[in-house]
């Protein structure tokens, strides 16, 4: 079986809308890797080249790009979570 992507989140520490995807994505058992792009230059950079302005959060996950926390997109891209 081939390995999922990995998912990138590109957060912001005051953004409500991160706090909800995150707890979201532990909730549901999915592995991520977050990113805070006020502390990341290259990050920010990553993050507009992804949807052409800075929007948080951003999904970056393998070859797609998932813009602003939306569980039933996120679940498409990422399969169903990882049974416990």
């Amino acid at each position: 079986m081939p390995d999922k992507p990995t998912c990138i989140v590109y957060c912001r520490p005051w953004c409500g809308d991160c706090h909800r995807a995150l707890k979201w994505l532990d909730d549901e058992g999915y592995d991520y890797v977050s990113i805070d792009i006020d502390d990341d230059a290259a990050a920010r950079a990553r993050c507009v080249e992804l949807t052409g302005k800075i929007v948080t959060p951003t999904f970056e996950i393998g070859d797609t790009c998932v813009v602003n926390f939306e569980p039933d997109a996120l679940r498409e891209v990422l399969g169903e979570p990882p049974t416990r």
